[in-house]
């Protein structure tokens, strides 16, 4: 074999110089990571190489300054080459010298150019990827697809993910705004992504707000390399659309935290009703985006415009905010809404059968069944109710049965946890008949049947933004107690103002650009209410965002209800994904050689690498040794190759 290397220099660096792949490489602490560097046969049994890494951090190439073996950029692989793509220069996969297969490259076949490697979750950032922390594992600041997640800053290779502060005055990461505050409605997130600008009249959609209008795409961000550039201009090889929505849609909330009677008009001692009190404000928002009270008297239990003009903006001392957001469930209807449980669970409604029969006398020792005759549980049974609990009292059974499954909570209580508010002022809550069909206004307990304790008095603002088509038919459903007013292009589109039991209003915005509401009282009241129906000139025209603006106020202690279902209203941003089989490697391919059947060292189907590879642990063909680390001395070279 030919050499011109000195002895001393051989003597020093044999057998493990890494003459393939990447420059050396630091074995990571997880042998199980396995990227390594793919070999495939080549003249004479050797092997070229990929450049793969697994977790690894890179030492500085030890080949920079040797010179070039006499064959170097003849095509031909040598047993003294890591790799011959037919030419001496650097920067295009294998080096100048032909000792060394550059960081993301593949030069299998030899004397072909070589191909670009991105192997995701190998600890090697490489382009086409923002990040490479060595896993595939979501949520820790470098996703799956090696793409910086919002929250986070990455750096280094491997990359070290770091939350960033929104509120700091520093874009960073996967920030596209800071304005110096973390709480949205201001054009700038919670999450330091950009908000459409809605402050007169219809809204104008920026880039990275996730919204398309006059952009070729907009994926929720301000970040190049992911598919949509920072500019909202679709990137090489990819393709994006707006995705229907997945099983659940965000919406962004302000919560905002009162003590009671301050103001006067947070448990002011009132009874409720069972109607809300139209009118309590203005029919358009102030020039900050706020209600304004209209200063009805009577049964509003407002002390004057100065009061309730706190209830929606931070003032010091007065009230305590925090920025969520709210999720929303589908609902297998075409809608999304709110529910009571963390996982979409829906409320349990349920009676209560009194006899089920006797201690003693169960049919084969079954509780809740009677050997004597039916019971109020068979007939429970019969009408296909699911039974949820059962138990002895005294000398009969009783037990619970579910009859329905309910949208929304009805212990909405989105403060608890709020220190603002003094343990003191915690209070048992009841559920409404909207959500308790028996009229009974149970407490709300825990599993031991002990009052649950939960923070009242205060308000939420929900904002959320929308393309509008005429084409398209948009309905928001909504139930609550207390005041609850929604706006929709700044105009009042639904007034449940007021003190009261739940009460249920919707609004449907039809192709003419307005809407029609419904509000109906849920109070189980003989004769029952006639639902009042009334139209809004909301004044949408096609092609245009518009905001929807819910705002509601929790005022009196004894039950807290909210449902929240959007239909239509879909704002999902686009969704970028690689063209597979382009020849371009993109963001979520691990390879693309435009061919793409696979093949030791080269590009498989699916653009992912499926064959064998240096690094998995398995010596094949064309490798001399594979101790899956490969980091040299005591082990195998990186290349798995031995070369002298």
């Amino acid at each position: 074999m030919q050499s011109n290397f000195p002895a001393s220099l051989i003597a020093f660096l044999s057998p493990w110089l890494l003459f393939a792949c990447s420059s050396a490489e630091v074995a990571s602490s997880n042998p199980s990571s396995k990227g390594g560097n793919v070999g495939p046969l080549g003249s004479g049994g050797a092997g070229g190489g990929i450049s793969l890494n697994t977790g690894r951090s890179t030492q500085p190439d030890l080949t920079a300054n040797m010179a070039a073996p006499p064959g170097c950029g003849d095509g031909i692989l040598a047993n003294d080459e890591a790799c011959d793509d037919g030419n001496k220069v650097s920067g295009d996969g294998c080096s100048a010298n032909c000792l060394r297969v550059e960081p993301g490259y593949s030069c299998i076949p030899p004397g072909q150019l070589c191909h670009q490697i991105a192997r995701c979750g190998d600890g090697l950032k490489v382009p086409p990827e923002l990040c490479d922390d060595g896993n595939t594992t979501a949520g820790d600041g470098c996703s799956p697809t090696c793409k910086v997640e919002i929250g986070y800053k990455c750096d280094g290779s491997p990359s070290v993910c770091t939350h960033t502060t929104c509120g700091d005055n520093k874009i960073e990461g996967a920030e596209g705004c800071d304005d110096g505050n973390a709480m949205p409605f201001d054009g700038c997130s919670a999450d330091c992504q950009n908000e459409p600008n809605c402050k007169s009249g219809s809204c104008t959609s920026r880039c990275g707000d996730g919204i398309v209008l006059g952009e070729e795409c907009d994926d929720g961000n301000n970040v190049d390399g992911d598919g949509c550039s920072k500019d909202c201009k679709i990137e090489a090889g990819f393709t994006c659309a707006q995705p229907a929505l997945g099983d659940t849609m965000m919406v962004p909330v302000v919560y905002r935290d009162f003590r009671y009677h301050n103001p006067v008009d947070f448990e002011a001692g009132v009874v409720g009703s069972y109607a809300g009190f139209p009118g309590m404000v203005n029919a358009t928002l102030d020039a900050n985006g706020k209600p304004v009270y209209s200063g009805i008297g009577g049964n509003a239990h407002v002390a004057s415009a100065d009061s309730f003009s706190q209830w929606y903006k931070d003032v010091t001392g007065v009230n305590h905010s925090t920025a969520s957001k709210m999720t929303l469930w589908k609902n297998g209807q075409g809608a999304y809404v709110n529910r009571y449980g963390p996982n979409g669970e829906q409320w349990a409604t349920t009676i209560t059968a009194y006899f089920c029969g006797n201690v003693g006398n169960e049919v084969n020792g079954q509780p809740c069944t009677f050997v004597y005759g039916q019971t109020d549980c068979d007939k429970n049974v019969a009408l296909g109710y699911k039974m949820l609990k059962c138990w002895a009292n005294g000398g009969n059974y009783n037990a619970t049965f579910v009859t329905s499954q309910v949208d929304g909570n009805p212990v909405f209580f989105p403060v608890d946890d709020d220190p603002f508010t003094p343990a003191t002022e915690r209070a048992f809550a009841t559920i409404p008949p909207y959500y308790d069909p028996g009229a009974t206004w149970p407490h709300d307990v825990d599993a031991n049947g002990v009052d649950r304790l939960h923070n009242f008095s205060f308000t939420s603002e929900v904002r959320y933004w929308f393309l509008y088509d005429k084409a398209k038919t948009y309905t928001l459903d909504f139930t609550g107690d207390d005041d609850v007013w929604v706006f929709i292009n700044k105009k009042l589109s639904v007034d449940l103002g007021g003190i009261h039991t739940p009460v249920n209003g919707s609004i449907v915005i039809g192709a003419n650009g307005n809407g029609t509401t419904t509000v109906a009282a849920t109070y189980p009241i003989s004769p029952p209410p006639v639902p009042t129906q009334s139209s809004v000139n909301l004044g949408l025209q096609s092609g245009q965002v518009y905001e929807i603006a819910v705002f509601q106020a929790e005022r009196q202690t004894t039950s807290s209800s909210y449902k929240l279902t959007l239909s239509g209203f879909n704002a999902a941003p686009s969704d970028c994904s690689p063209t597979c089989g382009d020849g371009i490697v993109e963001l979520g391919e691990e390879c693309d050689d435009g061919v793409n059947t696979g093949g030791y060292g080269k590009c498989g189907p699916g653009c992912k690498l499926q064959s064998g590879f240096c690094g998995d642990g398995v010596v094949q063909p064309g490798e001399d040794c594979d101790d899956g680390v490969n980091a040299g001395p005591p082990g195998c070279p990186s290349g798995c190759r031995m070369i002298f």
